[in-house]
This record gives C-alpha cells, structure tokens and sequence, in this order.
C-alpha cells in the first residue's frame, strides 16, 4: 500500500494550512520527514532525495514525506495545499515556495539555528573544564 493510500487520522501541527501554488511553481522542503502534504485541488508531483519513484497527489490525497533530505513538489496546475507537522516547531530545516517565471525562492519557513558548544565558549557560559 502506498503512503498516500492509507487512511489517516491528522493529529498533527499545522505549518501551512492554505498554501496557493500557481501552475509551474515549486516547493522545496529540506529535512522534512514527516511532514503530510494534503491536496485539496490541482496536482503536486513530489520526488524525495534518494527515492528513485516520483509520485502524483490529486486532489482529496496526501502525501508524508519519509525523506530526511529535499523533496520537491512541483504544480502542475494550480493547486491548493495544506502541510502539517507531527511536531510544532522545527519540522523541516527550511520550506520555500519558487513562483513559475522565476528563480527567486519566497522563504516560507526556516528553523532557528541550533547554538553550538563554541557560542556557549565565547559568552563565558560553558566551563571547558567541565567536558
């Protein structure tokens, strides 16, 4: 059975629940695994990095990307989607939409960038000591 074949009940976050793709637009979500794409009208055509298979979701099916790299989904006719989370923050490292025409990426969502060992070092706030 594929994913978007089974019957699922959304108790997810929602990131995006009204996302207008023109045709020929696409969306690109990088380290997004487990993100549920729902299309209530026009089409998507996803590929996920290291999935040989693309996929089509019509309207009124989903898709959850299984992917922890990009998947891109592109319109193939106007489309309107939703994108839920099962987590309410930090669910994808960034989500861009790329209108057709262009080259420009509109930033939809990008994820806070996590502080490391050294930032702590330079505030005087991590003992080296201590490691």
């Amino acid at each position: 059975m594929k994913s978007w074949e089974r019957e699922i009940k959304v108790t997810g976050h929602v990131v995006h629940g009204g996302l207008g793709i023109g045709r020929g637009a696409s969306l690109r979500v990088e380290d997004g695994a487990g993100i549920l794409v729902y299309v209530w009208e026009g089409e998507l055509w996803v590929t996920q990095e290291g999935d040989p298979r693309d996929y089509f979701v019509a309207p009124g099916r989903w898709f959850r990307i299984d992917s922890g790299g990009t998947t891109l989904m592109y319109a193939t006719r106007r489309t309107h989607a939703a994108l839920t989370a099962p987590a309410p923050e930090r669910y994808a490292r960034r989500i861009s939409l790329t209108p057709a025409g262009t080259t420009v990426a509109r930033v939809l969502y990008e994820a806070p960038r996590r502080r490391g060992w050294l930032a702590f070092l330079k505030e005087g706030r991590l003992n080296p000591g201590s490691l």
